[in-house]
């Protein structure tokens, strides 16, 4: 029976300005903030793409979007309510790069929701300025690069001035690729589950859903969706796969833990590694998985159950602090370290307009207290990976060299990928156009006996 008393569904656009007001102004994490709107709003699928769509295309056009506004509004942008240039900016993405829109109905859409959310004067403002966009959008381009080459290729790439800077100077020959790199739509990624099912159990099981994929040359468990992937969630549901991108899943195939050994995943929430070497341990041995927030323990509890694994023994600990009790209890330790996650620009494109300079220096002395406590829990004879998703060579390379200086009882074990990429001295960097996924970095060092 229909329940006559149900209130229809908020519109895509309006969740999607609720989303980016709490991505922006209270530095939501993007990935999180959808996963509550859309378990929250029961949206169709066209409804749900659309949301998804807006969302990530105004994180990733920002800069170029309030450039835009600035060049068509009379006041300057900080003279604009964050709730206006929000709204502004997802009626222009919709005008300036989702053609099947017609423009009236960005326009008249993004009115409607400002009659909701602000004053008459505000709603009159955003009407004026995306329909002068409308009019003036030939006469709105970017100025010639040589007149102010880092402000041109802020807007270009769509970062903030001091990381495309960054980049330029710590990545100079790779500088375009990255910046390019972190600006298209990345694909999704998804492990399959061998406790469960195969890969080509799974492929058919997909294809019978109309979901198309791709096999990956140097991963046999990982399967890359190229079209349907909004149906292939019952599966996900089901534990038979796990969505995770292709990067991520390096760090645990590179420790390739053995079945009955026991192992140790420092920094584990949500689980996506500590599953992942479960198994590839054929879920025999043991796992214990910390994670400094209590609140996290049962994202991983619930992802092994999902996934039929029971080896692993999750609990809140501050892996910062030492635990002598363990020391030397483990045949392989996995620290996937906190970060700046200048890496994952792609997946997470918040994370370029939360992220400041600054707060690059916050990390390594973090990285450094939980590398130590790492080493203690090493048996002789074991083996640790140390990884994260940034490209900060202060957080990677230039860690681990100094933790081996000051831990001659370790050293460097190199490692291939696959044919023409091996580590070196240990240690690989991925960029984020090498295998169309995260930039992330991985060393993998053994205890001498």
């Amino acid at each position: 029976m229909t329940n006559l008393t149900a209130k229809p569904l908020p519109s895509a656009r309006k969740l999607a300005y609720q989303a980016l007001y709490e991505i922006l102004e209270k530095k939501a994490y993007a990935n999180l903030t959808l996963q509550h709107v859309l378990k929250e709003y029961p949206l169709s699928g066209p409804e749900s793409r659309l949301l998804t769509e807006l969302v990530y295309g105004v994180l990733r056009k920002y800069n170029y979007l309030l450039w835009v506004i600035s060049r068509l509004s009379t006041y300057s942008l900080k003279k604009i309510h964050p709730s206006v240039k929000i709204l502004l900016c997802l009626g222009l993405y919709q005008l300036m790069y989702l053609t099947r829109i017609p423009a009236s109905a960005a326009v008249n859409e993004s009115v409607k929701i400002a009659k909701k959310i602000t004053h008459k004067g505000n709603v009159g403002f955003i009407n004026a300025i995306l329909r002068g966009y409308i009019r003036k959008k030939d006469e709105l381009s970017l100025f010639p690069r040589k007149e102010n080459p880092v402000l041109y290729d802020s807007l270009y790439w769509n970062e903030p001035e001091w990381l495309v800077k960054w980049w330029q100077s710590h990545y100079t020959d790779e500088a375009a690729s990255i910046l390019k790199a972190f600006n298209e739509t990345p694909k999704l990624a998804i492990r399959v589950n061998p406790l469960k099912t195969n890969r080509d159990e799974l492929l058919k099981m997909m294809e019978d859903r109309g979901i198309k994929a791709e096999t990956v040359p140097w991963n046999d468990q990982a399967l890359i969706i190229t079209e349907g992937a909004h149906t292939f969630w019952p599966l996900a549901e089901e534990g038979l796969a796990y969505v995770q991108s292709l990067s991520s899943m390096i760090p645990a195939a590179v420790l390739s833990p053995k079945e009955g050994e026991a192992v140790l995943d420092m920094c584990a929430a949500p689980g996506s590694k500590t599953t992942q070497m479960a198994e590839i341990m054929k879920n025999s041995g043991t796992i214990d998985a910390w994670d400094l927030y209590p609140h996290k323990i049962s994202l991983i509890k619930n992802n092994a159950k999902k996934l039929g694994i029971s080896i692993i023994h999750a609990g809140a600990r501050d892996s910062a602090k030492p635990f002598p009790a363990l020391h030397g209890k483990y045949d392989k330790v996995l620290l996937d370290a906190p970060c700046s996650g200048l890496g994952v620009l792609s997946h997470k494109p918040e994370i370029r307009w939360h992220r400041k300079e600054e707060d690059l220096k916050a990390f390594p002395p973090l990285q450094e207290k939980l590398l130590s406590c790492a080493a203690s829990y090493v048996k002789e004879g074991g083996t640790l990976v140390y990884s994260t998703c940034t490209l900060n060579p202060a957080e990677n390379e230039e860690m681990v060299r100094q933790f081996l200086r000051d831990h001659p009882d370790f050293k460097p074990l190199d490692f291939t990928l696959y044919e023409g990429k091996t580590s070196k001295e240990g240690m690989m960097t991925i960029l984020p156009y090498d295998i169309q996924s995260d930039g992330f970095f991985i060393a993998k060092m053994l205890r001498k006996r």
